[in-house]
């Protein structure tokens, strides 16, 4: 937690920094004019698989899936932008239930396939515009959220049965292409942390996300 602490203050004092300099000096022109005050993107990623311990004592062996995300962000500098991203899965997993129970003996009592759905949402500091071709960075925190399991050919409800809300943070970095002041595309690939709580089923590493994305964004 406390290499969490310290990478959200960081997150945090970058911004300020990027927000003192906006102020101080005059936003970047140009021959297609200033950057667009705000940007609002959205992207479809590859998501990694992971295994997850829960509280419950289950354990979710999660498989790989696809991750629709929309952002907005306000620029605060010359090519710096703070904002919020919104992203929904919905993998498929192999379900353990543990010492958990399901209330149904005929559900899920040793393993079986299942689905469930995944939210993040998450404030992010991005570098990286321009005409042509150039590099993006990103910085990002927030929380994960785990909920609706069900056992994948009936639809029958599996714990937990309330979704927690697990901090998350990472970090990313790719290549962006800028076809206008106001259009830019990019890919990327981000490394996010969640730290969920795992009740007495200890493991040695925080669960993982490898998020590839390829995506657009629009400044107005």
């Amino acid at each position: 937690m406390r290499f969490g602490i310290a990478v959200t203050t960081l997150c945090a004092s970058v911004a300020l920094c990027a927000t003192t300099s906006a102020a101080q000096f005059p936003r970047r022109g140009g021959a297609f004019g200033p950057e667009p005050d705000y940007w609002v993107g959205l992207d479809y990623g590859y998501q990694g698989g992971m295994t997850v311990f829960d509280a419950t004592g289950s354990e979710w062996a999660i498989g790989y899936t696809s991750q629709l995300r929309a952002t907005v962000a306000k620029t605060v500098a010359p090519q710096v932008t703070v904002g919020v991203a919104a992203g929904f899965s919905t993998p498929t997993l192999t379900y353990y239930p543990g010492t958990s129970g399901t209330g149904n003996s005929f559900t899920c009592s040793f393993t079986c396939t299942a689905k469930a759905d995944v939210t993040q949402w998450l404030a992010f500091l991005h570098y990286g515009s321009g005409l042509g071709f150039h590099g993006v960075y990103s910085l990002e925190a927030g929380i994960t959220q785990f909920g609706n399991f069900r056992e994948q050919s009936t639809g029958d409800a599996l714990p937990p049965r309330s979704s927690a809300n697990d901090f998350t943070f990472g970090l990313g970095g790719g290549a962006g292409y800028g076809f206008s002041r106001t259009m830019d595309g990019y890919i990327a690939e981000n490394f996010d942390l969640v730290m969920h709580s795992q009740g007495t089923n200890v493991n040695q590493d925080a669960p993982r996300f490898f998020t590839f994305r390829i995506g657009f964004r629009a400044g107005f």
